[in-house]
């Protein structure tokens, strides 16, 4: 498990809420399958990492998204067994996975920089 954020003081709810967006996880676990295959665990591991341990998905947050991904036809999961005593779901993206994953990316980087823009616009005392 990550750091022990329970604290309610230790919460970021705007962390909480994006790296709760099944959108935006959906995304994330495509880019993390770009580069290699991961199980179920370590795909949890590694969003909580992004999150500076502040989130960490339960396996019934996760699970279901995955399943999602592999019924869209984006990552493909396959049974190994050997690393440890317990047969591993890895998944991989599939092709269709990574067209999606570079279309969606440069979409994303269009919608952050009219976000950080606008931000700017409401830093500076504008829009009141």
């Amino acid at each position: 498990m990550p750091k022990d954020f329970n604290k309610k003081e230790d919460k970021n709810l705007f962390i909480t809420s994006f790296f709760g967006s099944r959108e935006f996880l959906s995304f994330y676990i495509l880019h993390l399958l770009y580069g290699r295959e991961l199980y179920g665990e370590e795909i949890s591991r590694a969003i909580s990492d992004l999150s500076e341990g502040r989130w960490y998905p339960n396996p019934g947050f996760i699970y279901p998204l995955l399943k999602k991904l592999s019924v869209q036809g984006y990552i493909k999961g396959e049974w190994i067994v050997g690393r440890t005593k317990h047969p591993r779901l890895v998944y991989g993206i599939t092709m269709k996975g990574r067209y999606y994953y570079k279309r969606r990316r440069e979409e994303w980087k269009e919608d952050l920089k009219e976000f950080i823009a606008l931000l700017k616009i409401i830093d500076e005392g504008g829009l009141v």
